[in-house]
């Protein structure tokens, strides 16, 4: 703990960024210093009656129970910069009224609010605002931050306001209480100067010093990524250059896969024992293997919510970590042992997830030659939202929900796939957000319908052999990748 000084004069405790606000920040000073790259705006909207004055008490005592809506950063020079707790949160709740504009507008009014400019330092981080729309919708949105909260956070402030609505509006149970963000955020630094540390450090070093050399696996058409480079550099190059500063511009490319074919990936995930994230990232890795003349040797990173109790599940903050996930897998495994073998790797990941990620892709480096931290044997990025459930007065009301994620449109990532499920159905919503400059749309479009197939194929028989759903999925990408080559 370090005292600070505040503007008024009044003192307080600062504290140094956890290992995974370390990662956010460097992402954010690394490619671009775009303030829509710790943007997260998000939207939770319904249909039906709406009482606005008790939407926002009830937003209001949400955010009072969320520590991190009062999370402040200051400049320091020892440790660049520390975080501390104001002791309010600093903004007001919003009243907006989109009802005579178009739902494109009222998207693009908030899509450029997530986009919009925050003072990092001693400054409120976070806006809510309550939103009547067009088409009889109405609920809430939030720019959040994400040296403040991720993906996880985010929408437990967003079930847990829901929650306090729903309560007053139908005497359904007040929510369990939050728990304390420094409370949680004191483990995380404990575990720097802690046995437990230097543990999971000896096992990447051990594990990227003997493992044979990984190969990146494209995700275009023309494998031109890592071909191109070979063509000017070595011919022997296994790994690329993929996280430039200079090209940081995205889009999102979002496609839903209906409530019913979800269900069937849930039951088959239920019947075989099969975790859902595994058999979502064996579709995943089969359609880079599918790519990549049956590669069976495919990397790929993937996220890491790291809240095994519940004061890490109830503190909200920020914990996500990225970790690369190499999987070896011969074609003659069937689609179910393949999915073992998947959950296999990720749990021996899980065992040592607590370690820093930077520190981690350095001694990857350190152990491999690598001489610069923006060179990757992993292609791209996976991550998988578990539902957590948000409450609505009833079914009917639920069935017309949407939550919305507005993107800022820059990544530090060249491609990121984000499974998450929808509020009214529990179907899977799929985003694909892809840096511009390589212009991938085309190859995106096949590569999604591959992960797709192959993870329909996988669902209806999880006993056949991945050589039979690669002979099933290749047939059309190299008609893809013959008719993209005729048209060049």
């Amino acid at each position: 703990m370090i005292e600070i000084k505040r503007r008024d004069g009044s003192v307080t405790k600062g504290y140094p960024l956890t290992q995974a606000q370390r990662l956010m920040y460097f992402v954010f000073n690394s490619y671009g210093k775009n303030p829509a790259m710790l943007n997260i705006g998000a939207g939770c909207f319904w249909q039906g009656e709406i009482d606005y004055p008790l939407l926002v008490r009830s937003l209001q005592e949400a955010i009072g129970r969320t520590d991190t809506m009062r999370m402040r950063f200051t400049p320091d020079k020892q440790f660049g910069m520390l975080q501390y707790l104001a002791d309010e949160p600093g903004f007001e709740i919003e009243e907006l009224d989109f009802r005579d504009k178009t739902e494109e507008e009222a998207y693009a009014y908030f899509k450029d609010r997530t986009r919009a400019a925050v003072p990092l330092f001693d400054a409120p981080l976070s806006a809510v605002a309550v939103a009547k729309l067009p088409a009889g919708y109405g609920g809430f949105y939030c720019r959040l931050h994400h040296l403040a909260f991720d993906g996880y956070a985010a929408k437990a402030f967003i079930a847990d306001a829901m929650a306090i609505y729903v309560h007053y509006r139908t005497g359904a149970p007040y929510p369990k209480p939050t728990a304390r963000y420094i409370d949680a955020m004191l483990q995380e630094l404990a575990y720097l100067d802690s046995d437990a540390r230097k543990a999971d450090r000896a096992y990447w070093m051990q594990r990227f010093s003997t493992e044979p050399e990984p190969i990146f696996n494209d995700y275009m058409l023309d494998n031109r990524l890592l071909r191109q480079r070979k063509e000017n550099n070595d011919p022997n190059q296994r790994y690329l250059l993929l996280y430039e500063s200079e090209h940081p511009e995205s889009r999102v490319m979002h496609f839903d896969v209906g409530a019913e074919e979800t269900q069937r990936v849930l039951d088959m995930c239920r019947r075989r024992e099969l975790s859902v994230p595994s058999v979502l990232m064996l579709a995943l890795r089969t359609a880079l293997s599918a790519f990549n003349d049956r590669q069976e040797d495919v990397s790929f990173k993937f996220m890491i919510n790291r809240r095994g109790t519940l004061l890490q599940k109830r503190s909200g903050g920020n914990r996500w970590h990225f970790y690369t996930l190499r999987t070896r897998l011969p074609g003659s495994l069937s689609f179910a042992e393949a999915a073992k073998e998947v959950e296999r790797e990720q749990s021996a990941v899980f065992r040592h997830c607590a370690f820093d990620t930077l520190e981690m892709y350095h001694i990857k480096h350190m152990a491999m030659h690598m001489d610069r931290l923006e060179q990757t044997y992993d292609a791209m990025s996976f991550s998988y939202h578990a539902p957590l459930e948000v409450p609505f007065e009833n079914e009917e009301v639920k069935k017309t929900a949407k939550g919305v994620w507005y993107t800022g449109d820059i990544s530090a990532q060249n491609l990121y796939l984000t499974v998450k499920h929808r509020l009214n159905d529990n179907g899977f919503e799929i985003f694909l957000e892809y840096r511009i400059n390589e212009k991938p749309q085309r190859d995106l479009t096949v590569f999604r319908e591959t992960m797709l197939k192959a993870l329909s194929l996988g669902t209806d028989d999880p006993d056949a052999p991945l050589d039979a759903i690669l002979d099933a999925l290749i047939p059309a990408v190299e008609a893809a990748r013959a008719e993209q080559k005729q048209e060049d």
